[in-house]
């Protein structure tokens, strides 16, 4: 539809889209969303865990974000950032990829115990603290340009709720991800997949207690990160799974996954 527009609109719309990544910033008037709420139930009135909350924002906002994310993407692949296991929210690359590849490996393990560990962030984007956010960019090097313009973006963000015909006041958001933004898949990942394997070994028994302990060491950390980022875990999406090939052993849960799980 931006295409069918008369050419000095376009014209315009890029010299604003320039003047506003000269002056690092983002403008206030694309940070207000609207909150349209749908029920989930068929019938009756729904618990507030019961409603999906869909954010609407202005159509030119979502052409400006994508100038923003051409940029982002480049200092991140430049500077070998995004590791290669990602595989979602990159082009050329599709989740089912990465699925293919756990596959291959676990195959190519010539029988040895494999464990993954699949993790699921609740509410991920709802949940993202905007300041421990800039920080972690700012840790990343991102260029002190690209940062400010990424601080506009999340600063001073307001949203109001339409229910009907009812409209409530104007409310700041200081946690949270725009919902439907192009920027928001790229700046932050909700899901997280590690895999481990043990140095080979003649006897299983080495080989597990190796697994234990490594996996024991990431649900740690796992749990650290939840609790410093203020990210909490959907422990209904978290999972452990071993892959033995011939071996039959009862791979017991340890003390730690139990408690990474009730964080």
């Amino acid at each position: 539809m931006i295409k069918l527009l008369p050419p000095t609109y376009i014209e315009g719309l890029n010299s604003c889209f320039n003047t506003w990544l000269r002056e690092r910033r983002y403008p206030d008037g694309w940070k207000i969303a609207k909150f349209v709420i749908l029920n989930k139930l068929k019938a009756g009135t729904p618990a507030c865990d019961q409603t999906r909350p869909i954010s609407l924002l202005a159509t030119h906002s979502k052409i400006f974000e994508e100038v923003m994310l051409e940029r982002v993407k480049n200092w991140a692949e430049a500077n070998h950032i995004i590791p290669d296991e990602q595989s979602d929210f990159r082009s050329n690359c599709l989740l089912p990829t990465r699925v293919l590849s756990i596959f291959q490996e676990v195959n190519f393990a010539a029988n040895i115990p494999t464990l993954a560990i699949f993790v699921d962030y609740q509410k991920a984007y709802d949940n993202v603290w905007h300041m421990a956010l800039i920080v972690k960019l700012f840790r990343l090097g991102i260029p002190l340009g690209l940062l400010k313009i990424v601080h506009s973006w999340l600063s001073d963000r307001k949203a109001y709720v339409i229910l009907g015909d009812m409209r409530s006041k104007a409310f700041y958001l200081y946690i949270g991800l725009p919902q439907a933004s192009a920027h928001a898949g790229h700046v932050f990942a909700d899901d997280l997949n590690v895999l481990i394997t043990p140095p080979i070994n003649k006897k299983l028994k080495p080989m597990l207690e190796y697994l234990e302990k490594e996996g024991t060491k990431v649900c740690n950390e796992l749990a650290g990160y939840s609790k410093r980022w203020k990210q909490p875990i959907n422990v209904a999406k978290t999972e452990m799974w071993r892959a033995l090939c011939e071996y039959e052993v009862n791979y017991r849960t340890t003390p730690s996954v139990r408690e990474m799980c009730s964080t």
